[in-house]
């Protein structure tokens, strides 16, 4: 099978495409210029056998050149502006998250392209203060209170007329908090402070009383996959749900880990509806994480520490 991920060379696409690589799918990684979280991710052998394309998330026919040329049979969208780049520059996530995704489906019709997964995310519901419940159900009111979540909110809009329109297969995921080795961008890159304690440095957390759902990015990746596998789906665009434990908990686990780790906690919440329902994502595809936050923050202090040339933790 021969995939096409936007977004190809970033963080998440990268683990995307390691996912393809060791079941044997051919990859073509398309991205406006090939970024170097790629190199953390990947070892160099993977990286020779994608097949990676420049070029604008815009530019209709040069996509539709791509997946003729390599005769490509699903794709995974994956290209976005994000937050707070969105808010910014709104005129370029505009381009990019909105006139991106229409180019995507564009090209998915006119090529007759099987399946398309593409990454929503929980910044369509707003902040939990919209809502009256703690746990979102699937079709819960959209809320955004920022250009990404607006553009975001949308793309789901646009997509599902595409696939009504035109009997298209596309499947939407709403990912949360996505971490790992290689999350340098995005508003819930804030994780990070975290494994400063790694390096011997102080760790000072924001939104110390928050509760977030922790999505270690291995399992996004394994789920996405799991998602361009299936066949047509009666929902179209699904929640999903991890590891809902708390900041501070998470600091007590890097305590552990690291027991002269010093942390300084700030006050307040990033405020977003974290807590998702994903009891149609289970009934109509079935999906169960790997990495609870334990094993996922471990890993992360871990590559850290390697890549600094020191020894792990046990």
């Amino acid at each position: 099978m021969v995939y096409l991920i936007t977004g190809g060379t970033g963080f998440v696409g990268s683990y995307v495409a390691k996912e393809l690589l060791k079941r044997g799918d051919k990859v073509v990684a398309y991205d406006f210029m090939q970024s170097n979280v790629m190199q953390q991710i990947l070892e160099p052998e993977e990286i020779s056998q994608i097949t990676i394309v420049i070029g604008a998330i815009t530019d209709l026919a040069r996509i539709c050149r791509v997946i003729k040329e390599h005769k490509v049979d699903k794709i995974i969208h994956l290209a976005s502006l994000l937050h707070p780049y969105s808010d910014n520059f709104p005129d370029e996530a505009v381009q990019v998250n909105i006139v991106g995704q229409t180019t995507i489906l564009e090209a998915m019709r006119i090529m007759d392209v099987k399946k398309l997964v593409y990454a929503s995310s929980v910044v369509v519901y707003g902040n939990q203060s919209s809502h009256d419940k703690l746990v979102l159900d699937n079709d819960a009111r959209h809320a955004p209170v920022s250009m990404y979540g607006a553009t975001k909110s949308f793309n789901e809009y646009l997509t599902n007329h595409y696939t009504k329109t035109w009997n298209l297969d596309t499947l939407g995921l709403r990912y949360t908090l996505v971490y790992g080795p290689g999350r340098v961008r995005g508003a819930t890159a804030f994780i990070n402070a975290l494994t400063e304690p790694a390096l011997g440095n102080k760790a000072i957390v924001p939104f110390g009383d928050d509760v977030v759902d922790w999505q270690y990015v291995e399992d996004i990746a394994a789920l996405t996959v799991k998602c361009s596998d299936v066949g047509p789906t009666k929902t179209k665009i699904f929640n999903t749900r991890f590891d809902v434990r708390s900041i501070r908990e998470a600091g007590e686990y890097v305590k552990k880990l690291i027991p002269e780790a010093e942390i300084e906690y700030r006050e307040g919440k990033f405020g977003l509806a974290w807590q998702l329902d994903d009891t149609l994502l289970q009934q109509e595809i079935g999906f169960k994480p790997q990495f609870p936050m334990e094993r996922g923050l471990k890993n992360l202090i871990n590559y850290i520490r390697r890549v600094n040339n020191l020894p792990e933790y046990e």
